[in-house]
């Protein structure tokens, strides 16, 4: 397992179980750019779209964070997550 996604799981986990803002501000940082450039392949390069999935995406992830089941990739959730948000997004446009 790669150090990571060790890093990840155990920035998940501190969130989930204390709520530190601190662990999600740097998942949000280490992961950020991976979100938004998914989000702008998603919505046919529109900026301003993309930073709303964004958003959302992180919404989400502060809101279903302890719904992530051990062993996840947390970059693979994230991605499938924006897929998903970028498309309801485009959808009600």
């Amino acid at each position: 397992m790669s150090i990571a996604m060790d890093d990840d799981r155990e920035l998940l986990r501190e969130f989930v179980t204390t709520r530190a803002g601190d662990a999600f501000a740097r998942l949000v940082r280490r992961h950020v750019n991976l979100v938004y450039s998914a989000a702008r392949r998603q919505v046919a390069g529109d900026a301003a779209l993309a930073e709303d999935v964004t958003q959302a995406v992180f919404v989400l992830l502060a809101e279903k964070a302890a719904t992530i089941r051990e062993g996840e990739a947390l970059a693979g959730w994230l991605l499938v997550t924006t897929r998903y948000v970028a498309l309801n997004l485009v959808r009600a446009e």
